[in-house]
């Protein structure tokens, strides 16, 4: 299936006094890197579908493990692989790395959603649309350049 990965600075603004990555942006970088693959790839979870509704693509679980802390200013590879295509869910796995080194993984389910706009109370799954599925089984592996 599908693998995104792209490089990334760890600032300072992302650490504690003792340059060490506070552990709650990986969460943050998780968010914003699966946005930036669905994004290249067209899917746009949270689209307004029409005037009354909205696409979500909520977590409904995640695990994580550190192994290593990286260091203040180090470019971080971020890898994405779809895990899984559920009737309702996806499934991702998350791994962060400097150059070999691994330094955190995640797994993290998703399911697509939609609610009423102007409120999250109404959300409820729905099926993960067919053209959603095809791009997401495509093999292909992108690779971007570095962000910061």
């Amino acid at each position: 299936m599908r693998t995104y990965r792209y490089k990334r600075r760890l600032n300072w603004s992302e650490c504690d006094p003792g340059g060490i990555v506070f552990f709650p942006h990986y969460s943050r970088w998780m968010v914003d890197g699966l946005n930036e693959m669905l994004l290249s790839l067209g899917i746009d979870p949270t689209a307004i579908i029409d005037e009354n509704t909205r696409g979500g693509l909520p977590v409904v679980q995640m695990s994580a493990r550190f192994f290593q802390a990286p260091t203040l200013h180090s470019y971080i590879w971020h890898e994405i692989a779809v895990e899984k295509i559920g009737v309702k869910s996806l499934g991702f796995a998350h791994r962060f790395l400097s150059e070999d080194t691994l330094l955190m993984e995640a797994h993290e389910t998703r399911v697509w959603a939609v609610h009423a706009i102007g409120t999250t109370t109404s959300m409820h799954a729905c099926a993960v649309p067919q053209s959603v599925r095809d791009r997401l089984m495509d093999n292909e592996e992108n690779i971007l350049e570095t962000r910061t």
